[in-house]
């Protein structure tokens, strides 16, 4: 069971009950709207605390599954950009050091559990309201899934969810989003859970290549 994806279908519930407001008041435009308009901005919303939390939650499994040793090299350069950046950011530079002697005792001679190196710096944060696909498909390739951004599992959900964002933007910006219904918000929903539906199945093939063992059943 993967958490974040199980966590988000279940969120979803909250935009069926929306989706179910909006259809019963079709008559009354103020409400219809409103419904409408909530149910995309939430949403959007829930996709994008979806995808952090699954992130964090891969790392999590990185480090469970791996000792300082042993870690992708991909998380390595992670953690060296990203503590890089967070000194950069700073005007006194020794209030990162532990971050530092974390990042040293990453790259000791010595092996250690992942676990026990505690202070790595890590952003996995991004924009996803400014440019949705190309900031997803970034944050993802960043932590090891580049060949799910590529592939059409990831692509295809996003030719709606692009547009499921530019809609959100309008309502959050303008306030307006005029000709969104109850019936394309179900197809906007469809499109999310399709994505996480897709990303589950590509974690579930590739548990051996991300984790080293079969870490979900």
């Amino acid at each position: 069971m993967i958490g974040s994806i199980d966590d988000f279908k279940s969120r979803l519930v909250e935009i069926d009950t929306l989706i179910a407001y909006a259809r019963s008041n079709q008559r009354v435009l103020d409400k219809y709207q409103l419904f409408n308009k909530s149910a995309m901005v939430l949403l959007c919303s829930h996709f994008e605390v979806f995808v952090e939390a699954f992130i964090a939650e891969h790392v999590d499994a990185l480090k469970a599954c791996y000792k300082s040793a042993t870690l992708p090299q991909y998380m390595k350069d992670n953690y060296i950009n990203d503590t890089i950046k967070a000194l950069k950011d700073l005007d006194n530079p020794s209030k990162k050091q532990k971050p530092l002697k974390a990042l040293f005792q990453l790259h000791d001679s010595v092996s250690a559990a992942m676990t026990n190196i505690r202070d790595l710096e890590l952003n996995m944060k991004y924009g996803f309201g400014k440019h949705g696909q190309e900031e997803t498909g970034k944050l993802f390739k960043k932590f090891g899934f580049g060949s799910f951004v590529n592939s059409s599992g990831f692509a295809d959900p996003f030719k709606k969810i692009n547009s499921a964002i530019n809609i959100r933007n309008n309502i959050i910006h303008e306030g307006s989003a005029p000709s969104l219904t109850h019936i394309g918000l179900s197809t906007y929903k469809d499109e999310f859970l399709n994505f996480a539906n897709n990303l589950e199945q590509h974690v579930l093939s590739n548990q051996m290549e991300l984790y080293g063992k079969v870490l979900y059943v």
